[in-house]
């Protein structure tokens, strides 16, 4: 996967024309999460970075957490 931005712990990544935000979800440890998310949302995250942590919140809210992350 090809990073393209992050900031505050959010990672923008892109891989095979398929864009992701990962980050961290733990309270008191390191549990990473990525949320696959549309092309139209990866160019919001680009033009401003605090969309990354809104649309994380909209996903939230909608139920979805998105996959563990085991590095």
């Amino acid at each position: 996967m090809k990073r393209i931005l992050e900031d505050e712990g959010i990672e923008l990544l892109k891989d095979a024309g398929r864009y992701f935000l990962q980050y961290d979800a733990g309270a008191h440890m390191v549990k990473k999460k990525r949320i696959s998310i549309t092309a139209d949302e990866a160019e919001l995250c680009q033009l401003d970075v605090d969309e990354m942590y809104n649309i994380i919140l909209q996903y939230q809210n909608d139920g979805i957490y998105g996959e563990d992350i085991v590095d």
